[in-house]
């Protein structure tokens, strides 16, 4: 079995989740308190985030009409725990994608949070539920973990030759940058050929708060990573 260990930088969301003000949710969503509408909460500029109806964005910066805006990374957070050095130092990473279609678009501004303005999408589709990227910090993950014991004879006879299988749902849990590419539609050798590629995760939002089923993930050349050049980037939605 393969022992490799990996670097990752682990994300963790707060606690409430927000939604458009102009948009009517079910009671039955609303009743734990934990998805209220997105005035309700103080949201600084700039700060990281995955999902809904608020961007901060460059000015002159024209929003994608045929894809939802994703997530912003504020590096100034997430890069004091990147040990590969591999993530620019400072300013702002925009996602914007279409799950259906499996694209997007990622851009990088050099900028200071006082440079960007607040841009309002309100809708009722994917990404609609947004939530802010309370907490960054540094973690590892082992390639091993993505197998397990067989439940019964049946797996025993499909097991590998170290007696295991290979779990597809493994890493469902976990939102990073950096790592293992999780994808539960993938087959074992689909994943470890993204492994020992020079493909790099640049962001996965998984199911530990984030998401309550299935995971987005994007993809990058580790030397595009490095010219900062995010023009071919990979977009990837597991849904569990």
């Amino acid at each position: 079995m393969k022992n490799e260990i990996f670097d990752i930088i682990e994300l963790r969301p707060a606690t409430k989740h927000y939604y458009g003000d102009s948009l009517k949710m079910p009671e039955i969503l609303l009743e734990d308190g934990l998805l209220v509408k997105v005035g309700t909460l103080d949201i600084p500029i700039g700060h990281s985030r995955y999902g809904g109806p608020i961007a901060d964005l460059p000015k002159d910066f024209e929003y994608p009409e045929d894809l939802r805006f994703a997530a912003q990374l504020d590096l100034e957070q997430i890069v004091p725990h990147d040990k590969s050095g591999l993530l620019p130092k400072t300013g702002q990473l925009f996602f914007f994608a279409d799950i259906m279609e499996d694209k997007g678009l990622v851009v990088y501004r050099d900028i200071e949070k006082s440079e960007l303005e607040r841009v309002v999408k309100e809708h009722e589709d994917n990404f609609f539920e947004g939530v802010l990227i309370k907490s960054a910090f540094p973690a590892t993950e082992k390639l091993s973990s993505r197998y397990r014991q067989p439940e019964d004879e049946y797996e025993e006879e499909d097991a590998n030759e170290d007696g295991v299988l290979w779990d597809y749902f493994e890493g469902s849990e976990t939102s990073k940058i950096f790592g293992i590419f999780t994808h539960c539609q993938a087959q074992e050798q689909e994943i470890l050929d993204i492994v020992n590629s020079d493909k790099v995760v640049l962001l996965q939002i998984g199911e530990n708060g984030f998401n309550d089923e299935g995971v987005f993930s994007v993809l990058i050349d580790k030397n595009d990573l490095k010219n900062l050049n995010f023009d071919n980037c990979e977009f990837h939605w597991g849904q569990s």
